[in-house]
């Protein structure tokens, strides 16, 4: 992946499945095989100081703004990681497990 296709996702705005404004993306985590950007973090609301990840699965770009595949409650609620740095093998499983990832499904 080009460098100026990653920083289009750290400038991006982040936008739920219902349209939705989340706010700017914080993070942007590469898989580690591949180097391909799988996760994103955000921050939900000006006084939630967590940052909430949420996988670029089944996301698109309109514009500058980043249009996820799932709702605010929906990344409001998952499984909250130690590290905005970085997941563990454990956080990352769970984040897939919750969002359902495996298998190309998804909790939408």
């Amino acid at each position: 992946m080009a460098q100026s296709e990653i920083s289009k996702l750290q400038a991006a705005t982040a936008w739920d499945s219902n349209g939705k404004k989340l706010g700017d993306v914080n993070d942007v985590h590469l898989e580690k095989e591949s180097g391909i950007p799988a996760w994103i973090t955000v921050s939900l609301g000006l006084l939630n100081s967590r940052k909430h990840y949420v996988p670029l699965a089944n996301s698109h770009f309109e514009g500058d703004d980043l249009h996820l595949a799932w709702t605010k409650s929906q990344i409001s609620d998952a499984p909250s990681a130690a590290s905005s740095i970085e997941l563990s093998a454990a956080e990352e499983s769970a984040l897939i497990d919750y969002y359902r990832l495996r298998d190309g499904a998804d909790a939408s």
